[in-house]
Order: structure tokens, then C-alpha cells, then sequence
């Protein structure tokens, strides 16, 4: 993404498994430093658990760092509207030829990295706000790949 603020989103949507919503909401206030967690102020069904924020997020976030507000706001001060990314995604996917890494992937990839750091299900379903771990468990494991979980 060209604008800095869609940088930064992305590594939200990376970092800390955010919806697009969520990240192009998220706020500074939100953040323990001491820490080093953040915690959804806004969440579509329920209360957030704090999700342990990667030590390259926190150096990135910290760049960024005011006593409150937007993370990544645009230009203008305000949220980034709903579908922001689609465009800039589509592009992602055309110079890398890729095809279907979408906001919501990115969300999965954060789920796969925690797996893969020994997390379990459980607390990744937590942190990611499933209802059901079913919804969190491994959906594909192809040779090479690893583990995918759900975004």
C-alpha cells in the first residue's frame, strides 16, 4: 500500500489478527506498553481478550505513539473507511502473483504464526473472538505450507 497509514494497517492485520474494521479503528489507547498488549476497545460480538503484541509491532507502534487516537488515521484525521484495502490488495495480489490474500487472510496468517509459536487452540481462539474453536482449527494443510488456521 502506497499511504502510510495502509502500512500500518496491514501490520495490524498481521500482528494482532484484527478484522479490516477493527484495525482501521484501532486507537493508541488501547495500547499497554508495559506489557505490551493491546486490547480491542470496539469487538463485533463480545469483550476482547489482550493480544500479545509482536516486539516488531511494538517497535513500529511506538514510531507512531500519541497519548490517544487513531493508530492509523488518514491524512485528514479521520478513520479509514469500510473496504479501504480492497484496491491496494488487488494490486498486492496482481505484482506478486498471488491470487485471494484478502484483509481476512491476513487476519489467518496471525492466527498461523501464534500455532506455530506452540499457542494453544484456545487462546488463539480467545484472542481471535470465536465463538467456536471449530471456527479457529486448522482449515488446509498442504505440503510445504504448514498449518493454515481461520481468520
Amino acid at each position: 500500500m502506497a499511504r502510510p497509514e495502509g502500512a500500518t494497517v496491514v501490520r495490524l492485520l498481521i500482528g494482532l489478527g484484527l478484522r479490516e474494521r477493527e484495525a482501521a479503528g484501532a486507537r493508541q489507547e488501547w495500547i499497554d506498553w508495559q506489557r505490551s498488549t493491546y486490547t480491542l476497545g470496539r469487538t463485533k460480538r463480545r469483550g476482547a481478550e489482550p493480544v500479545p503484541v509482536p516486539r516488531w509491532m511494538i517497535d513500529h507502534l511506538r514510531l507512531l505513539s500519541r497519548d490517544e487516537g487513531l493508530i492509523a488515521p488518514r491524512a485528514d484525521g479521520t478513520e479509514l473507511q469500510a473496504g479501504f484495502s480492497r484496491r491496494p490488495m488487488m494490486l498486492a495480489n496482481a505484482l506478486c502473483k498471488t491470487n485471494g490474500v484478502t484483509p481476512h487472510r491476513l487476519r489467518g496468517t496471525f492466527a498461523t504464526l501464534f500455532s506455530e509459536e506452540g499457542v494453544p487452540i484456545q487462546t488463539i481462539q480467545k484472542v481471535m473472538r470465536h465463538k467456536s474453536p471449530l471456527t479457529t482449527m486448522p482449515t488446509s494443510k498442504r505440503p510445504g505450507h504448514g498449518r493454515t488456521l481461520r481468520g
